[in-house]
């Protein structure tokens, strides 16, 4: 019984740490403010079961014309 408290609250803890670390990097301080826009799969098949962009994918057409002006 211990074991599986203490399993919890570290999965718990690490989905709490994850989450901070996306909305840092998105520059999302608000849970409400992050959308699907924010996230990327990363494998294709993530991608195809759950309609996120591949992260090979993503933003490729703003980089593309960024990159030839």
């Amino acid at each position: 019984m211990a074991l599986d408290l203490f399993d919890r609250s570290d999965i718990r803890r690490q989905v709490k740490v994850g989450l901070q670390q996306l909305m840092a990097g998105s520059r999302n301080f608000r849970l409400s403010t992050i959308s699907r826009n924010d996230l990327m799969a990363l494998t294709e098949e993530a991608a195809k079961i759950s309609g996120i962009s591949y992260v090979m994918e993503a933003y490729r057409e703003e980089a593309e014309r960024i990159i030839n002006g």
